[in-house]
């Protein structure tokens, strides 16, 4: 049970703080963590009923679901050693550390060795690639296959990457965001491996001899499988004792200045994030697993929910390089799957498609196309009961809604698989994973710590324990950071993080007597389109780059139909355009104009799917800040010329 922090409280009566058990997960390298099966033995985070039986190195962990092209559980630490191997005999050394000051979750201080970036969508690559380059001591970013080249630029001008492993179709805004880089000395140098999603053999092994290099220069990423092995590898890469200082990945997670952020995740916050996840799996049941696995392992979600869980439990994951719904329900039942992760849109559809129908019908014994799935968890975005009642309903299984973040992994998560447990737990996100700690604050004291807020006073989330994020990554460190007297700008992280170590999550919520936590409202600005966050400020930067534009604000409409916010502009129109003598046809171009300038600007998620309301004027406090809140209204502020410009399909269907 949850227990109560002992501090005073605002608002009178016990302070709102919940926790998991807590316990002891050794510390480690990432690839060594996973290759031990920690989930064999009864320890801290394994209890009696979640222990597994040996993995041997012959079970498929990763299987594309479309060829049915294997990866073992033996090849993929094989091939994960070859990709060590292959960047260390490249000229990486993982004792090239840049170090940065100590922060209230890293008190020494996080270290970040050399940068490997990581652009794919899922594949079976993708696990021999991460889990090389941490094995090898080295640092993975990893980025979106949507990002843009201004996007992809901005990554690489803060991560500086020493080698980019990016899949074919990336490769044009990956030559664009390399064009946009200053120091084009050190770019020059970095080498690109390409993966080819459509046509890559992986597993099988590339053809002796010379490989072939394309017109531009890509070399194939199988190269890096052929490497000689390195001796380095014979002896620990780095002591055991710094996996929770050493950063293993950077993931980018979006803020209220519109330009994403580095999260630093050491090796033992993944460990730990991945030891509290099954902790916490009573669908596990006995039963060997076996997923689908379409939710992006760039993601945190994906990462540590899919990817890194399926390895260290032996779980077959049949991967997807995106959703689809017709392939999706058509593997349910042809692969058997036994637990589903999804994003809220997914569960909407599987709640209201008539896609869905044929695979609902019972034959004589009772099954369907859903019965070997046990549960379902989302994540990522809120997702209303009342869907979830539907789904259930319809299909059988419960979705269970998980929270999290990129800066604190997994965090919270509802219990039970039942109609009980699903009645129970309507309106809250779940209690804390094991490890986690959840507070509402309430204040904080003259010294900057937090203090708790009351049982069922709403107040800002609060997370705290060892998964959390070491620190965002300060602006242009990696290209100053042999210069001495660069001036870190560590504002992200002194603002996120109090001097006791919570993590401010922007998000407003409350929690119950018995540690349950509710989410009602955001302080933070971002907008939540499926599981991917989308800063208005980054929106509104590109909108007011126009000529035809003066001014801009965006925010967030929420479609309940798809369970989940889209992105809507209000925009000021210059005078040029207001001076045209048919004003509803110059509107009309305009709004044609911003949606190309945000689509060739911006990754998909971002686009104005919420549509274009052309105003007389923005609303902004005495300050100049945008004033989003009168937006959001409906009120006067927000009325003005509304022009859609995307057509949605309609999923609602009458069960």
């Amino acid at each position: 049970m949850p227990a109560p922090i002992e501090s005073s409280s605002r608002g009178g009566g016990p302070p709102a703080y919940a926790t998991g058990s807590t316990g002891h997960v050794p510390l480690a390298n990432v690839v060594d963590f996973c290759l031990s099966q920690p989930f064999q033995t009864e320890n801290d985070f394994t209890p009696p009923s979640q222990r597994l039986s040996p993995i041997e190195d012959s079970r498929p962990i990763f299987v594309e679901n479309k060829s049915d092209r294997t990866l073992t559980f033996g090849q993929t630490f094989k091939d994960a050693r070859a990709v060590a191997s292959g960047l260390l005999n490249l000229g990486l050394e993982p004792r090239d550390l840049h170090k940065l000051p100590p922060t209230p979750t890293c008190p020494q201080g996080p270290e970040i060795a050399q940068v490997v970036l990581i652009q794919l969508p899922n594949c079976l690559a993708f696990a021999p690639v991460i889990l090389g380059t941490v094995a090898a001591g080295l640092t993975a970013t990893l980025a979106s296959p949507a990002l843009t080249g201004d996007e992809i630029a901005w990554i690489l001008q803060n991560s500086r990457p020493r080698v980019i492993v990016t899949a074919k179709t990336c490769l044009p805004a990956m030559r664009a965001a390399l064009q946009k880089q200053q120091d084009q000395a050190f770019f020059k140098t970095v080498p690109i491996f390409a993966v080819d999603g459509a046509d890559d053999p992986y597993p099988q092994a590339l053809p002796k001899g010379p490989a072939p290099k394309s017109v531009i220069g890509e070399k194939d990423w199988r190269e890096l499988l052929a490497a000689n092995p390195s001796p380095r590898l014979d002896a620990p890469i780095f002591p055991a004792n710094t996996a929770a200082t050493r950063t293993a990945v950077i993931l980018w997670s979006s803020g209220t200045s519109g330009r994403s952020k580095g999260v630093l995740l050491s090796h033992h916050a993944l460990n730990v994030a991945t030891a509290s996840l099954w902790q916490d799996s009573e669908f596990y049941q006995g039963q060997r697993q076996r997923w689908l696995g379409y939710v992006p392992f760039y993601h945190v979600f994906g990462l540590c929910n899919v990817l890194l869980l399926a390895i260290c439990t032996g779980s077959t994951t049949y991967t997807m390089s995106s959703f689809n719904l017709d392939a999706v329900l058509a593997a349910i039942p042809s692969r058997k799957i036994t637990y589903l992760h999804m994003a809220p849109p997914v569960a909407v559809m599987l709640a209201k498609s008539p896609k869905v129908e044929p695979y609902t019908k019972r034959d004589a014994s009772g099954r369907n196309g859903f019965s070997s799935v046990v549960g379902a968890v989302t994540g990522g975005a809120p997702l209303g009961h009342e869907v979830v009642v539907q789904l259930y309903q319809r299909c059988g299984f419960r979705v269970r809604l998980g929270y999290g973040l990129s800066e604190t992994c997994c965090t919270a998560l509802q219990r039970g698989l039942g109609e009980a447990e699903m009645h129970a737990h309507a309106g809250d996100t779940g209690r804390p994973h094991w490890g986690v700690d959840i507070m509402i604050a309430g204040g904080t004291e003259a010294d900057g710590k937090a203090v708790g807020a009351a049982i069922d006073h709403e107040g800002e989330v609060l997370v705290r324990g060892p998964m959390l994020m070491s620190a965002y990554l300060p602006i242009g460190f990696m290209a100053s950071a042999n210069h001495k007297n660069h001036q870190l700008d560590m504002s992200a992280t002194t603002e996120a993080l109090t001097p006791d170590g919570w993590f401010r999550t922007g998000d407003v919520g409350a929690l119950s007597a018995d540690g349950r936590l509710r989410i009602t409202d955001r302080l933070k600005e971002l907008i939540k389109v499926r599981a991917y966050q989308v800063a208005p400020a980054e929106l509104e930067a590109v909108l007011c780059s126009s000529e035809s534009v003066a001014d801009a604000g965006v925010i967030g409409i929420y479609d309940e139909s798809e369970a989940t916010e889209w992105p809507r502009a209000f925009v000021v129109p210059s005078a040029a355009v207001l001076s045209k003598p048919d004003r509803q046809q110059a509107l009309a171009q305009l709004a044609q104009e911003v949606k190309k300038l945000v689509e060739e600007r911006t990754t998909k998620y971002k686009w104005l799917v919420g549509g274009v309301v052309f105003v007389d004027q923005i609303p902004k406090s005495p300050s100049g800040k945008i004033l989003r809140r009168l937006l959001k209204s409906g009120g006067p502020e927000a009325k003005g010329v509304e022009i859609k410009l995307y057509e949605r399909k309609r999923r609602d269907v009458k069960l």
